[in-house]
This record gives structure tokens, sequence and C-alpha cells, in this order.
């Protein structure tokens, strides 16, 4: 059987924080029906997919996923369970934002659904960035929340968002260090983008808040890549840090050549050479979950852009020849951004930071 990961998107949240475009919504009331609509939708996939796949990984993010009960993420589960063949090492993870898992009780509960990693949603132990980011959680209850994750999980991750506005590198380097604390075996490091739209957006443009300048985010990045590695993390993806052996396995799919399945509005898909997408809309998933919304065929520029991503980077057997030929040619013209052997072109830390303007003269 082929190895499928399966995506849960969960476009609920108590409040939108301020710099978040992912598609969620505060309308907790329509909980109930999504419930409906979503094992709909899986138990149809499940069909559609007859059988040839097992799945590896299951990641149920958000929006926040654990603003559901126990008791609806674990139908959830059963559906899944009951429709599709899951290996025997599936790793599940799930998202968190800790103002609704501080106990170790409720964190024990997910552990019991069938969790086995958990990703927190801590992005800051100042709870000065958390009124400029507008989370709803503090300091001290994101620190209580990863304590008893801690005693219930033997594999988080922790997220982190840097470039904040006002934020020093005193505060960044304070915000490593108390997770590192924890030891957990993952982290993710963001560097705070201002999305269309978004109130930390609005709040740029009215002139209420100086963003970080390039040179600030290029030194936050790499300090934190240095910080990091030599502390016995690998730096395995651009935003991404593991200890070895506890790379995400899901993410990781996602910049390779995998199959996965996405659930809900927004989510994105991709079986075979098909990539398929629900558009983000809650009304459109309900009335149609069986259905994507839209179809297209992969292209070597989704290659392109995720494989750059990752520190195995473009590997010479997934291009055709005259595309590598032209990476390679870009690769050996910009020596400070990219590493090359025989069978792969890799972005160095520096690449790394110019990723964007690559992507865009390649693609």
């Amino acid at each position: 059987m082929k190895p499928l990961h399966l995506y849960i998107h969960i476009p609920f949240c108590r409040k939108k924080c301020a710099y978040c475009d992912f598609y969620s919504l505060t309308s907790e009331e329509r909980i109930p029906d999504y419930m409906h609509a979503l094992k709909c939708a899986l138990r149809a996939h499940a069909k559609d997919l007859d059988s040839k796949y097992e799945i590896n990984t299951i990641y149920f993010g958000g929006g926040t996923p654990n603003i559901l009960s126990g008791k609806q993420l674990n139908e959830i589960f059963i559906c899944i369970r009951e429709n599709f063949h899951l290996a025997n090492n599936t790793e599940c993870t799930i998202e968190i934002n800790p103002e609704f898992s501080s106990s170790a009780e409720a964190l024990q509960a997910l552990r019991d659904i069938g969790f086995n990693r958990l990703s927190i949603g801590i992005q800051s132990l100042s709870d000065r960035d958390f009124g400029v980011l507008g989370r709803l959680h503090t300091a001290d209850t994101a620190m209580r929340c990863v304590k008893h994750a801690r005693t219930v999980f033997d594999n988080i991750s922790l997220d982190l968002i840097y470039a904040v506005p006002g934020q020093s590198r005193e505060v960044l380097k304070r915000n490593i260090d108390r997770i590192l604390y924890f030891s957990p075996e993952h982290i993710s490091a963001y560097n705070l983008t201002y999305e269309p739209g978004t109130p930390l957006t609005t709040a740029v443009e009215n002139r209420e808040i100086t963003t970080a300048d390039e040179e600030s985010e290029r030194s936050d990045f790499l300090f934190i890549h240095e910080y990091l590695t030599t502390r016995g993390y690998e730096h395995y993806e651009i935003s991404n840090f593991a200890r070895p052996g506890f790379r995400s396995r899901h993410n990781s799919a996602y910049w390779s050549k995998h199959d996965y399945l996405g659930i809900g509005p927004s989510a994105h898909s991709k079986i075979g050479d098909l990539r398929c997408s629900y558009h983000p809309d809650l009304q459109a998933f309900l009335q149609k979950p069986e259905h994507f919304h839209t179809r297209e065929a992969a292209s070597e520029a989704d290659i392109l852009i995720t494989r750059l991503r990752t520190s195995e980077g473009l590997m010479i057997d997934s291009v055709r020849s005259d595309t590598w030929d032209t990476v390679l040619d870009y690769a050996k013209d910009h020596p400070r951004w990219f590493m090359t052997d025989a069978g792969s072109i890799r972005c160095t830390s520096e690449g790394w930071l110019m990723l964007d303007t690559i992507l865009e003269e390649l693609v």
C-alpha cells in the first residue's frame, strides 16, 4: 500500500490573532455542522482512494483544533480509523493553543484519544509580544502548558515567532532559553509576516506599529540558526529545527513527492500527479464536503518551491534534466546561496534568506 498523509483542518478560533491569514472563523456555533460534513468527507475520500493507501501521518491543524471537545476530537479519530488503514507507527499530531489545554488532565485526554505528537503554538514567552500579536494566552499559561505537556508527551514541538515589532535580541534569546529548558524534540521558528487585510498589517499601514527592518530579521534568522544548531538541533527546513530522529514526518511529506489528503475549507491535497483543494469557505464545504473545489496537474514549480526550503534540497532525479541544468547554472552564479554536488542543490543559510528572490527568478 502507498503511504498517505492526512491533514484535518479545524477552522475555528475563539479569537483571530492579529497577524494570522489562515482560514478560520470565530463562529463556534457551526462546529456541530462542521463535524458532520468532515466525517462525510472522510468517508467519501476513503472510498475514492479504494484502499490503495496506508495512512502514515495524521495532522490536526487550524484554526485551533483543541477548541473542539475531547469527545468531538475522538469522533473524528474514530471515523478515520473506521475508513482508512493506519500504519502501525502512524505519527498523529495536533496543534494546540495553550489557553485551552493548560492542565495535565486536558493533555492526557489528547494522548488517550490517540495523538502522540503535540505542536504547541506558544509563539513567544513575553506578554508584551502577545499584546502585539493578539494572542489570548499569557506567558504563564504557555509555560504551564509546556510543563504539563512534557510529562504526558515524549514528542512535542514548540512554535516561536521572531522579528516581532519592538522585540529585542535579549527577549528573543530569553524566549529560546526558556523553550530549551523543556528540551522539546522540535522547534518551529517563524519570521513574523504582514499579510494583507490582517489587523497587524492595518496597524503598520496606519503607523501605529513599526516593523523590524530587514537587517534585524536577517540577523535574528542567523542567530536562531546558530543558537539551535550548536545545541543539537538540525535545521532541516527553513523554519524548522529538530533533534535527530524527530523531524515532523507529516510536514516533511509536503516538502517531498509524497501524497497527502487535506480535508476542510482551504485544505490542499496531492494525489498522484493531481493537486486538489477546497475553497476557503465554510459554507461551500458544508454544502459539498465530498468534492474538491479545484483540481489541477502538479508542476515542477511546486517541487522547486518546496525542495529548496529543505536541508536536502533539490534532488537530481526529482525534476527534468533541463530544469536541473537551469537551477544548477543559477546556483553556480550565486555560490554564497547554494551548495551543490553530483546529486543535489541545497541552499545555504544565506540562500534561505534570499529564497523569495531565488524562487521569483527560477519559477
